[in-house]
């Protein structure tokens, strides 16, 4: 098991995500800080839901159910590209 008390931005996340903008999403730490950037709007998305389980993941498999979470909102936003998306879709 990963050391619960991790930096985010030192927990990986594999493989990387691509983001529209090209910018690249490669830990724990970037997922949280592209969410933080994100206005809340209530009704429309679970973008809280998704910060609070990327801050409060401490088991490996906690982290990975959260990195799911925010690749599902990454895509409701279509702040993946196309090809991403498909790919993931496999």
């Amino acid at each position: 098991m990963a050391n619960p008390s991790a930096n985010p931005s030192e927990l990986l996340i594999e493989p990387k995500i691509r983001l529209r903008d090209g910018r690249i999403i490669g830990s724990i730490g970037d997922a949280i800080a592209l969410v933080r950037e994100h206005e809340s709007r209530p009704g429309v998305d679970a973008r809280d839901e998704v910060l609070h389980r990327l801050e409060r993941a401490q088991t490996d498999e906690q982290r990975q159910a959260a990195a799911a979470g925010f690749l599902a909102w990454a895509r409701a936003l279509d702040l993946l590209p196309e090809v991403a998306q498909r790919n993931r879709r496999r």
